[in-house]
Order: structure tokens, then C-alpha cells, then sequence
């Protein structure tokens, strides 16, 4: 009730009316999980943009190994202190900001998000996604999700990105409202930025 709550009172910042299932978060981690099972796998930087009540997080934070480092980037204040106060522990990092301005000094193998980009200006959008682009390391996965509607993409920058990273597509009807779950390989071969993805 109280992301329902939340929901009415910002829409644009919460962008849902409850939060993600169990079923979402884990196809979500899915490439995550794949990824660890390997025992030559190297300590990862894991970023999460838009935890909201830490559905996600839970499931993120499950696979979690002592050496690999998780940031948590939120913009709404009450969400931020749930999963700040929810999931302490020494190798999780939540951080109370707009994505951004949230300025690391490193970049990702894993960047997962559940932000509203349908409620988003255009041009907000595709900040955002020129934003995960420069975060991520040469190899990295975005992983993210959409509402199931009539028209997959409002922004062009986003479906390019998809077009060209996409890995699996896979729709979850066990979500409310059921969600379409996308998961992108950003194998450039080299420092990605907005430019190789060549949208004018």
C-alpha cells in the first residue's frame, strides 16, 4: 500500500503501482547468476538505478559474493532510506541521488534499473541512457524492464540501444502489470560511449 501511495503522489519518480515480483527480480539477475556460476568469474561493480523498496536489490544482493561491490543509486528520499536501513551490509553502497550526478570514478560490469522511462521526457531518457552507457565497462550487461504495452520504445536513442545490445527479450506475466525483461550485451571492444551507438 504505501508504494501505491507513492505512486499517486510522484509518478514520474516512482513510475509504478506496486512493486516488481519475484518473478521479475529474478529473470532480471538471470545473466547475473550465469555470470557467477563461473569459477573463474573476477570480483564484480554491480549498479542499480531505481531501487525503490529493494525488490530487486534482495535478489541482486542473494548472489552477492564477499569481493564483488554493489551501488544503489535512488532519487526519492523515502526509498532510499528503506533500502539504505533494509540492506546493510560492508559491500553495498546506497547512494541518495539523481542518476545523473551520481559521478563514481569507475564503471560496471552489471548495471541493472527500474526507472519509468515511458513517464520520462525524451530528452531525459536518453540522458539517462547515454549516462549507463558511460558507466559500463567494455563487456558489461544492462539489464532493465518495460511494462508490456502496444509500442515497446517512446525513445529512438533506447531502441537503437536495444537494437544494437540486445541479448534476450523475455515478458513476465507474473507482475502487475506484466513486464517485458531486457538484457543487453555492451561488448563494444572498448570504452562505450553514446557515439558508438550511432543515433543522431
Amino acid at each position: 500500500m504505501e508504494h501505491l501511495l507513492y505512486f499517486f503522489k510522484d509518478l514520474k519518480q516512482v513510475g509504478a503501482i506496486a512493486p516488481s515480483s519475484k518473478f521479475l527480480a529474478k529473470d532480471l539477475v538471470s545473466q547475473l547468476k550465469k555470470k557467477l556460476a563461473g569459477n573463474d568469474c573476477s570480483p564484480l561493480r554491480i549498479l542499480e538505478i531505481g531501487a525503490g523498496t529493494g525488490p530487486l536489490t534482495k535478489q541482486i544482493i542473494k548472489h552477492l559474493r564477499p569481493k564483488d561491490q554493489l551501488d544503489i543509486v535512488e532519487i526519492h528520499k523515502k526509498f532510499f532510506q528503506i533500502v539504505k536501513t533494509k540492506y546493510r551490509q560492508q559491500n553495498v553502497q546506497a547512494h541518495h541521488s539523481d542518476i545523473l550526478h551520481f559521478d563514481p570514478n569507475y564503471q560496471y560490469d552489471f548495471i541493472f534499473s527500474s526507472l519509468p522511462y515511458e513517464n520520462m521526457p525524451e530528452k531525459v531518457s536518453r540522458e539517462i541512457w547515454e549516462k549507463k552507457l558511460n558507466l559500463c565497462n567494455p563487456e558489461a550487461y544492462i539489464s532493465y524492464f518495460k511494462y508490456v504495452k502496444f509500442r515497446d520504445f517512446k525513445s529512438d536513442f533506447e531502441e537503437k540501444v536495444v537494437e544494437k545490445y540486445g541479448q534476450n527479450e523475455k515478458i513476465v506475466l507474473l507482475n502487475l502489470p506484466p513486464a517485458k525483461v531486457y538484457t543487453l550485451e555492451v561488448n563494444s571492444g572498448g570504452t562505450v560511449t553514446s557515439d558508438s551507438v550511432n543515433v543522431a
